[in-house]
């Protein structure tokens, strides 16, 4: 006769099967969760370092001195370089670098060719009807840029860091904008101004936009130029806003204190701290990104960009 198997043999048996399946299970459980996460890790070094191209580039035609720390909570705001709390929104203007490299306009005023007393300055190589047109296709509008005060002017030399008076500099958030000029110039290089600047200098920037840099925790995501653009928005969303000037009384769409004007755009999610300060200088940018892995720790990536 044949024995059978007994019960504890049985049991034994299917013990030892458990614990082989648990520790498979477990083995093939690291690996999904290990192959996640380095995908994750991929996929936000990749995205941190596209955001701080992508910001590093409009930075760089950004117009001296003008970069602030804001607070939509109270609208508090000061020059990145001295700022003395944190400020949530980075805000600049933006320089009309499109034309600039177009050669539309020298940045440059012939002083000896100038009439200062009666506003008139000559900048030679530089054509107003052309900036006209350049910027009307770079913001979709069919106005007189001039006549509607969208492109003004900065002089260069002492106003090339923001330390000086940055209140009533630019017009930023209620602020006097006695650094920025209202002017028409004409198709021969004549550059009218609508007021009479203490100083005038050779060298000078013409302003199109201001923009403004935001993680949807700082600003008001039910704005209409967010909720528009038709994606999930968390706090850890990061925005650019563009296509508003503070000279003009604006800010930017999606400011909790309204008078927001201009456009949004995605640049990254899973941005768990983003950073700008001055350190000797150099403007550096710093982003934290955060991604949550189901079953293991999160995913943080941290890269910074020192733009001059």
């Amino acid at each position: 006769m044949r024995r059978a198997f007994t019960l504890i043999e049985i049991i034994v048996v299917i013990s030892i099967a458990g614990i082989l399946a648990v520790g498979t299970f477990k083995a093939l459980e690291a690996l999904f969760v290990r192959s996640v996460k380095a995908k994750a890790v991929t996929e936000l070094s990749l995205s941190s370092q596209a955001l701080l191209n992508q910001l590093g580039v409009l930075l760089s035609a950004r117009v001296p001195g003008s970069a602030i720390g804001y607070d939509p909570a109270d609208g508090s705001f000061d020059s990145i370089e001295n700022l003395l709390a944190s400020k949530p929104v980075l805000e600049w203007l933006g320089s009309a670098e499109e034309s600039m490299k177009r050669r539309e306009y020298s940045g440059f005023i012939d002083l000896n060719a100038s009439d200062p007393v009666a506003n008139l300055l000559f900048s030679p190589d530089s054509d107003g009807s052309k900036i006209d047109a350049s910027t009307k296709l770079k913001f979709s509008t069919s106005a007189d840029v001039f006549a509607t005060d969208l492109v003004r002017l900065v002089f260069a030399g002492s106003y090339d860091t923001g330390l000086d008076g940055i209140t009533d500099a630019f017009g930023w958030h209620g602020g006097g904008s006695n650094k920025i000029h209202k002017i028409s110039i004409s198709s021969d290089g004549n550059i009218t101004l609508g007021s009479n600047p203490p100083f005038i200098y050779e060298k000078y920037y013409l302003a199109d936009t201001a923009y403004a840099v935001a993680r949807g925790a700082d600003i008001n995501i039910s704005a209409p130029c967010i909720t528009s653009l038709g994606v999930p928005v968390t706090n850890n969303s990061l925005f650019l806003f563009y296509d508003y000037r503070p000279w003009k009384g604006e800010s930017f769409c999606a400011d909790s204190l309204g008078n927001g004007s201009g456009g949004a755009t995605l640049l990254a999610e899973d941005v768990a701290g983003f950073r700008a300060e001055s350190v000797n200088g150099v403007l550096r940018l710093s982003v934290d990104m955060v991604r949550p892995i189901r079953g293991s720790t999160p995913v943080h990536i941290s890269k910074q960009k020192g733009l001059f």
